[in-house]
């Protein structure tokens, strides 16, 4: 467990970022829409994004410019998750596009890390 570097744990962190990501996509444009699943996942999300944030304050190899990328497509995203969730701003072809601005992003860093 201890024995990965920090890209490999920063890596696992985005997927967790983006995998939480596309589900609260998934619940948020469903027809059975459950707000505190929604808020739920949307915590657990922030919370992993807030450690990531440490790990790559603390990790000077993870300040990158695909991380930088990364970590503003997220919180793009969650902008407009928020709108979408309590401002009755309904604009899930917008919110689809910064998930797969996120989805773009992640993959430019996969791509930089040369560890997938």
């Amino acid at each position: 467990m201890f024995d990965k570097t920090p890209k490999e744990l920063v890596l696992k962190d985005f997927s967790n970022i983006y995998n939480k990501c596309q589900s609260t996509f998934e619940l948020v444009t469903s027809r059975r829409y459950n707000e505190s699943l929604v808020l739920l996942t949307t915590a657990e999300t922030y919370a992993i994004a807030e450690k990531a944030y440490i790990r790559c304050d603390t990790a000077k190899e993870l300040q990158t410019a695909e991380v930088i990328a990364f970590f503003d497509a997220f919180e793009i995203y969650y902008f407009e998750l928020k709108q979408v969730l309590f401002h009755d701003d309904d604009d899930f072809v917008s919110l689809k596009n910064r998930l797969e601005k996120m989805k773009d992003t992640y993959e430019a860093l996969t791509a930089s890390f040369h560890l997938l």
